[in-house]
């Protein structure tokens, strides 16, 4: 699946010295777009123009221009990861706008990710339990094991969204063994 979150973070620096390491006290969204089923072209090749459509159009809906963006993160994950024109789209997007942070993140990355991204570590932390984050994708599935605000495992299976079926009423139908 593609997505895109804009936010407005605030930052402060840690430690005394100019060196200190900076932590996100504040997080403002802004906009998030809509998911999209990663559109492919064939089974080794995401259609790229698709995908630029998909940013191109979540910028005007953000009412945002590629100059507003100071920093950023363009992160390929799951099966688009396996794709021949992975690494171009990444090259792409990170030219985009701003200083863009590139990654491309496995399977277990991709489950920390998700850990943090979620808030599932923070609400481990805060409430002192164990917490099981669960992240589907469209190829993959990713779980986090969370005991009081540390990943402690992360596990990942080849089953994701693509794999479910719709019926006539939209209704996912119990496919019994």
């Amino acid at each position: 699946t593609s997505h895109l979150v804009f936010s407005q973070l605030t930052l402060r620096r840690e430690g005394a010295s100019l060196s200190g390491r900076f932590k996100v006290t504040e997080r403002k969204v802004l906009f998030r777009s809509t998911i999209m089923l990663t559109p492919y072209l064939s089974g080794t090749l995401i259609d790229v123009e698709k995908v630029k459509q998909f940013i191109e159009n979540a910028y005007r809906a953000a009412r945002l221009q590629p100059e507003d963006i100071d920093t950023g993160a363009v992160i390929i994950t799951g099966e688009a990861l396996k794709k021949e024109n992975a690494q171009p789209i990444v090259e792409y997007f990170a030219k985009y706008a701003g200083k863009f942070i590139c990654a491309a993140a496995g399977h277990n990355h991709e489950a920390l990710l998700a850990a943090y991204g979620s808030g599932a570590v923070d609400l481990s932390k805060t409430e002192h339990k164990t917490v099981l984050n669960v992240d589907m994708g469209g190829g993959t599935t990713k779980f986090s094991l969370i005991d009081h605000g540390g990943v402690t495992q992360t596990a990942a299976i080849n089953i994701g969204a693509r794999l479910i079926a719709f019926g006539d009423l939209k209704e996912v139908p119990l496919i019994a063994p």
